[in-house]
């Protein structure tokens, strides 16, 4: 059995361990593969892997609140504020308070993120033409998989 905790107020963490030639091993892999991938795509450009989903929504949808860009990338709001401000600091976005909600603040892209946009979503296209290219055969069975994935255990975003 697995313990974890500070100060002797351990959490058992007992489980089944995935071999390494599990579906869900497999599906590990691929995931951390394909982020560091993209890492090291964005990393040129002074972004990290999850950055550039919030700039893709807010090149989308200039203006748009935190919290529903939280709610769009499935991740608490404080999150996003954590993840704005990082970026607000490095030039690639401003926020504004919205004029009807004043405790709301309305997110918006900088020029300089501008100039990054189109190269961020050819790397998105890139990564996704090399995955297909990896997977060859398989790739629409991996899109199938990970439709009825989301069916049966939910979209997360």
């Amino acid at each position: 059995m697995l313990r974890a905790g500070y100060y002797g107020g351990g959490v058992d963490l007992s489980f089944r361990a995935m071999t390494p030639d599990s579906f869900g091993s497999t599906l590990q892999a691929l995931a951390r593969a394909h982020r560091g991938r993209l890492s090291a795509l964005l990393a040129p450009h002074g972004l990290h892997a999850g950055q550039e989903l919030l700039l893709l929504a807010v090149w989308d949808a200039p203006g748009v609140r935190q919290s529903q860009l939280a709610d769009h990338l499935g991740v608490e709001r404080p999150t996003v504020t954590r993840m704005v401000q990082r970026l607000e600091r490095a030039g690639m976005l401003e926020r504004r308070r919205d004029p009807d909600d004043a405790r709301a603040m309305l997110v918006f892209p900088s020029a300089r993120s501008r100039l990054i946009e189109s190269t961020v979503r050819r790397t998105w296209s890139l990564l996704d033409d090399e995955l297909e290219a990896a997977l060859g055969v398989h790739a629409a069975i991996w899109q199938r998989a990970t439709a009825s994935a989301a069916g049966t255990f939910g979209d997360p975003g």
